[in-house]
């Protein structure tokens, strides 16, 4: 409350409220739900590429259906534009594995293994291999 009082909006300097929602997303995720919300908000204002696509990316896991989806899209979208090599393949990763068994879906797991490795990203690259397995890739 205090940050947000005095403008402070950069959730990458401050992603207390992203973990926060993690924390409490079995227990209460309603509050969770809404914490997340609030710091997409924050991203927002803030308005780097990095905070939302991050913001986004992690607040994706706390949607349901489609929601999860769409903001995973953006993510991927902000995170393109970013320097945030690690991020970005994160968001392709995690869209690849949300988005379904299509090509694109693989598509973007490639991508972002390959990024993911580049960057030394060794347990995103993980998620993609398993991922890529589990689909017969």
């Amino acid at each position: 409350r205090k940050l947000a009082e005095r403008g402070r909006n950069n959730t990458l300097w401050a992603p207390w409220a992203l973990d926060l929602a993690d924390a409490l997303a079995d227990d209460d995720p309603e509050r969770a739900r809404t914490l997340s919300a609030q710091a997409v908000q924050h991203a927002a204002r803030f308005g780097t590429d990095t905070a939302i696509g991050e913001a986004l990316r992690r607040a994706s896991a706390l949607a349901e259906g489609g929601r999860a989806l769409s903001m995973l899209e953006s993510a991927v979208g902000h995170l393109r534009r970013s320097p945030s090599r690690y991020e970005y393949a994160a968001a392709l990763v995690d869209h690849g594995r949300r988005g379904g068994q299509g090509g694109r879906a693989a598509d973007r797991l490639r991508e972002g293994l390959g990024l993911a490795e580049e960057c030394g990203a060794d347990g995103v690259a993980k998620k993609a291999r398993e991922e890529l397995a589990a689909v017969g890739l």
